[in-house]
């Protein structure tokens, strides 16, 4: 994986205006690998799982959906159950 965007509004625009899903997705998983956990990257980074999620699913790469959950387990222990339950 290629480094890290910052997880910040712009990276998820930049990711929902990229000119093909594939190049939105690997957008989306570099902002995952933000490692700042502050309050407003946790909800970016909730927001890139959402649109990540939406593209992996249209695109048929269910394996890829199935290996994304298994990335985000250290993702989901910082944040509340009931996000993580809502996510998944």
């Amino acid at each position: 994986m290629s480094s890290f965007l910052p997880a910040t509004t712009e990276s998820i625009a930049q990711a929902l205006e990229a000119k093909d899903p594939s190049e939105s997705i690997s957008i989306l998983y570099r902002v995952l690998g933000d490692p700042s956990s502050s309050p407003e990257a946790l909800r970016m980074k909730e927001q890139a799982i959402t649109n990540l999620t939406d593209l992996l699913r249209q695109e048929n790469m269910a394996e890829d959906l199935r290996s994304l959950l298994t990335q985000l387990r250290p993702f989901f222990s910082l944040i509340p159950k009931a996000k993580t339950a809502k996510i998944v």
